[in-house]
């Protein structure tokens, strides 16, 4: 037992160094940098030499010094708990409904792009079959409606690829990570009836562990990617007493953005393929007869079962 707790001590406080201090150490000194040099002297390396000669010619005594790095040390982690809080604001603010402006206003923007998609989409999927010709028709000798059907595969392709980067069902959140979600939930009720958020937390009791694992990394990824946005958040607030920090910090922002775009994808595609997968497992734990996938009754019946919704006539 000692030794399962020593271990663990040290594997939290490796996670807190590489997590919280080091990335506020970082942030701890580029403010510091910020507050000495100001607009005007933004990338004054001489200013910045003068002030570590001035910092090691006195000299200071080791009591300073302890007392210096203890700040720092705290100053760091405190930077990094608010990052962190930060990323946990922007992950709230990806999955709100919209209901409001300035959220109603995406929603509608978003819905307009997905429909002009749609039927650009609709658009070239119907001249493609209009010059198909029908299986086993006789064509005209050198006819070339295969040349043509063949030469609008690339267009139409590219167009579903537009309109699914939009959102892979029609948008009804003001972010894309929110749709992504929305839309990922929208596709295993489609298929098997299932109310996701209700049986996912049953459904992952029955899942082996590497696919367990395989989720779990990828949501500590989407941890991640969230306190990189507030980390971007952080810089770009030196911004008001040194202007490249609205550079260094929108940079950091728009990577964040990104990397939480990927770990959601891979995320919502592993909770697709968990319900894909092991639907029917949950069903054979439940006693439910399942001799293939889940169908859209047994799914809304294993929903109804987790809700522990009550029928029309119960008190």
């Amino acid at each position: 037992m000692n030794v399962f707790l020593d271990a663990l001590s040290k594997k939290l406080a490796e996670q807190w160094l590489s997590v919280l201090v080091l990335p506020g150490a970082l942030w701890v000194a580029t403010a510091f940098l910020a507050a000495r040099a100001g607009h005007r002297r933004a990338f004054d390396l001489r200013m910045m030499s003068d002030e570590l000669d001035r910092w090691t010619e006195n000299a200071p005594s080791t009591g300073v010094i302890v007392f210096v790095l203890l700040g720092l040390l705290l100053a760091s982690a405190a930077a990094g708990l608010a990052a962190t809080g930060l990323g946990a604001v922007a992950q709230r603010l990806w999955m709100a409904r919209g209901h409001r402006p300035p959220g109603r206003w995406l929603v509608t923007w978003r819905q307009k792009r997905w429909r002009a998609a749609e039927e650009r989409v609709v658009a070239l999927m119907s001249e493609a079959l209009r010059t198909h010709p029908p299986r086993g028709a006789r064509t005209p000798e050198g006819d070339a409606s295969a040349e043509r059907v063949v030469s609008y595969g690339p267009a139409l392709a590219e167009e579903l690829a537009r309109r699914d980067a939009i959102g892979l069902e029609f948008p009804g959140r003001p972010t894309w990570i929110g749709d992504r979600w929305r839309a990922n939930s929208t596709r295993i009720h489609r298929a098997y009836g299932l109310d996701i958020a209700v049986v996912w937390p049953r459904l992952w009791s029955v899942l082996p562990e590497t696919l367990r694992a395989d989720i779990a990394a990828a949501q500590a990824s989407c941890t991640a990617a969230a306190t990189c946005v507030g980390w971007g958040a952080l810089y770009a607030a030196l911004g008001v007493l040194w202007w490249p920090g609205l550079l260094l910090g929108g940079t950091v922002l728009i990577a964040g953005v990104l990397r939480s775009r990927t770990s959601t994808t891979t995320l919502c595609l592993l909770v697709e393929s968990a319900a894909d997968l092991h639907g029917p497992t949950l069903a054979e734990q439940l006693r439910m007869s399942c001799p293939g996938p889940v169908t859209s009754a047994l799914g809304e019946d294993m929903s109804a079962l987790f809700r522990k919704d009550r029928g029309p006539l119960a008190g």
